[in-house]
């Protein structure tokens, strides 16, 4: 961290708010009691235009801070407000927090703590425990210690089922998909180098702060997570059903943005269980680069001519050599990300629904977890009419057996939803062709095609 002029704030601490005020009177309350002392940092309060009632009194609050008010005419969303609050920091550390983040009385000491110890990670991530109504009491009254970490109604719902993060703290490895702005410091020149947060995303909730600790992590940036570094969210009313759809959409177009396993994730799952299955697949993908498995080539080969048209997504590797037409696409691993290639598993390409002629999958399906396989089928068959799993006699100890008896479980289990065709290609494997029922007709064209050859 650089050196400030004596007097000058070490940490600012950057708070929007919106018709808030009965959250924000409580959370400037519990910084004005921090153990850090007050001319030690300072705190931005942005307000994200609406009505100024109540805010008198909420600042009143924040009496002995050294408290700035900056007032919006406009709304601008929550990104614009944040980077709103980090122009008018002085500080040359920055600490998010929410008007519903009733703070811990060490709180400021720990994030300025972490970013004073040499080698540390460049963000800090604290503890964010929401309570039940059982636990507002202790709020009201200031009264920090009566608040437990964990009960039926509380813990931080990042970490469940019972709100305690892994010990073993792999998920840092991607620290930025929990990366909450509730209570989470980095350095001013970290935020400004990436571009503060994407004003875009307007005034749609969500997904604007874990889509700018991506780009944090892109950066080259690593996260610490202190447990002891803590806030309450605080209750208040929220519409979850407008949260979620707003939400959602974001994540579709940061998606668009980042057509990678990460994002394609936390496009169809959130929280803690999309955290396990990314960090699954990583270790998976890197195991399944090493392995002479999923070759393209062969089934280009093999299949290409016998396919309805060339606009054919290839999923496996070796894409390079593939010999591919210009109108294909690949999901290929080892190759680089590029306008025809992306790194990802399948659930929720980026892509127009019909936009294909098919999609074939080379013993890259046989690496997918049953739920990720009916996913990968069912979003291809949106993108195409027909999908093709290729079964070849290479295989890896993380590989599904495509033993006949396991090859007819499958069958049979597919064919409950479409109309799948089952083959064995000389030279390649067995492929099981799947359709949807409205567009059942006979075998394969590839197979039509080596019939009447």
């Amino acid at each position: 961290m650089s050196s400030q002029p004596p007097g000058s704030p070490e940490l600012t601490v950057v708070m929007p708010t919106y018709q808030d005020p009965h959250c924000l009177e409580l959370t400037l309350r519990a910084l004005a009691r921090q153990t850090l002392s007050p001319d030690r940092f300072e705190v931005v309060v942005v307000r994200d235009g609406g009505s100024a009632d109540g805010y008198p009194q909420a600042l009143a609050a924040g009496a002995g801070l050294r408290l700035r008010l900056v007032e919006l005419a406009e709304r601008r969303g929550r990104s614009g407000v944040r980077n709103e609050g980090v122009r008018h920091a002085a500080a040359p550390l920055i600490v998010f927090l929410d008007a519903d983040s009733w703070s811990m009385p060490d709180l400021l000491d720990r994030h300025l703590a972490h970013h004073r110890t040499p080698g540390a990670a460049p963000v800090l991530i604290g503890r964010r425990d929401d309570i039940g109504l059982a636990h507002l009491p202790a709020v009201l009254r200031d009264e920090p210690a009566a608040i437990p970490r964990l009960s039926p109604y509380a813990g931080d719902m990042r970490f469940p089922p019972d709100g305690v993060p892994d010990e073993r703290r792999d998920w840092l490895e991607i620290g930025w998909t929990v990366a909450y702005t509730h209570n989470i410091s980095l350095s001013r020149e970290l935020f400004d180098r990436v571009g503060g947060f994407r004003e875009e995303f307007a005034l749609s909730y969500g997904m604007e702060d874990i889509e700018l600790f991506y780009r944090v992590d892109q950066a080259g940036a690593s996260f610490g997570y202190d447990d002891d570094a803590r806030v309450i969210h605080l209750p208040h009313h929220r519409n979850m059903g407008r949260n979620w759809a707003e939400m959602m959409a974001n994540t579709r177009s940061i998606m668009a943005l980042y057509p990678c396993l990460e994002w394609e994730f936390l496009s169809v799952i959130v929280g803690p269980e999309a955290v396990k299955r990314i960090l699954f697949y990583r270790s998976l993908i890197r195991a399944s680069v090493t392995q002479p498995t999923c070759a393209i080539g062969p089934a280009v080969t093999r299949l290409a001519d016998r396919l309805p048209g060339p606009r054919v997504l290839w999923v496996g590797s070796g894409s390079a050599d593939a010999g591919l037409p210009p109108e294909a696409l690949t999901f290929d691993h080892t190759a680089p990300v590029g306008p025809s290639n992306f790194h990802l598993i399948g659930l929720a390409p980026p892509l127009a629904p019909g936009s294909l002629d098919a999609v074939v999958s080379v013993d890259f399906w046989r690496y997918l977890l049953w739920p990720e396989l009916c996913q990968f089928v069912n979003a291809s068959l949106l993108l195409a009419g027909e999908v093709h799993l290729v079964a070849t006699g290479d295989s890896a100890p993380e590989m599904c057996a495509v033993d006949p008896e396991s090859l007819a479980y499958l069958h049979r289990s597919l064919a409950a939803e479409f109309t799948v065709d089952r083959q064995e290609v000389p030279g390649l494997g067995a492929v099981l062709s799947l359709r949807p029922p409205r567009a059942a007709g006979g075998a394969p064209a590839y197979a039509q095609a080596a019939a009447a050859g």
